[in-house]
């Protein structure tokens, strides 16, 4: 079977935004209901770990004056 492209943050946190709505007016039967609210945790836990992954990213590690590893926020290089 070939390898889904995974969806961008934008298109998870735009389909968990739909799921709400759904959710939230109560028109689905409850089986659907069901599987909404799967669908949207799914999609949670996916958007936290893209968010984790992007803050990794972002944060500098750094060793200290003793040797520990210190987490110091990203400076930005002008681009001048």
């Amino acid at each position: 079977m070939p390898k889904t492209k995974s969806k961008s943050f934008e298109e998870n946190l735009n389909r968990l935004e739909e799921i709400v709505k759904q959710l939230e007016d109560g028109s689905a039967p409850l089986e659907e209901s069901l599987k909404l609210f799967q669908e949207g945790t799914a999609l949670a836990a996916s958007c936290g770990k893209l968010l984790d992954e992007a803050e990794l990213e972002i944060v500098k590690l750094t060793k200290g004056p003793d040797g520990s590893i210190q987490e110091a926020p990203f400076a930005h290089e002008n681009l001048d």
